[in-house]
C-alpha cells in the first residue's frame, strides 16, 4: 500500500518539478495535456484500479478517492495557478472543481476494480 503511494507522490512530484524546471511558456498546452489531462488521471485511474480490486484500506479506501481529487487540484495549484500569481503578484484561489473531477476518476477505477474483485471471488466459489 506504501508502494502505491509512493508511486503516485514520485508522479506528482515529478509533474511539478518538470512544469518549473523543463517547461517554458510555449509549452504550456504541451504540459497541459501531458500531464494533467493524461498522466495524472490515468495514473489515479490504475492505482485506484488496484486499490480496489485488492481491497486496500478496506471501508476507507472510497476516502483515498477524495485525496487523489486533492492532489490533482494542488498539481494545477502548484503549476499554472503559482505560475500565474508570481508573474501577477497576486494570490489566486485553488480550482475547487478540479477535486471533483480527480475523485471520479479515482471512483470510477475503484469501483471497477472491487466488481473485478467481486467477480474474482465469485468464480472461487464454484
Amino acid at each position: 500500500m506504501m508502494i502505491l503511494a509512493g508511486v503516485y507522490l514520485g508522479i506528482w512530484a515529478v509533474s511539478l518539478i518538470s512544469f518549473w524546471l523543463f517547461g517554458s511558456g510555449s509549452d504550456a498546452l504541451g504540459y497541459s495535456i501531458m500531464y494533467l489531462w493524461i498522466l495524472l488521471p490515468v495514473t489515479t485511474f490504475i492505482l485506484s484500479l488496484i486499490i480496489g480490486k485488492n481491497d486496500y484500506w478496506g471501508q476507507k479506501k472510497w476516502l483515498i478517492a477524495f485525496g487523489f481529487g486533492l492532489m490533482y487540484m494542488l498539481a494545477e495549484y502548484g503549476t499554472f495557478s503559482a505560475a500565474n500569481m508570481i508573474t501577477f503578484q497576486k494570490i489566486n484561489l485553488p480550482e475547487f472543481i478540479m477535486i471533483p473531477i480527480g475523485t471520479m476518476v479515482s471512483l470510477i477505477g475503484m469501483g471497477i476494480g472491487t466488481g473485478i474483485r467481486h467477480v474474482h471471488n465469485q468464480i472461487k466459489k464454484r
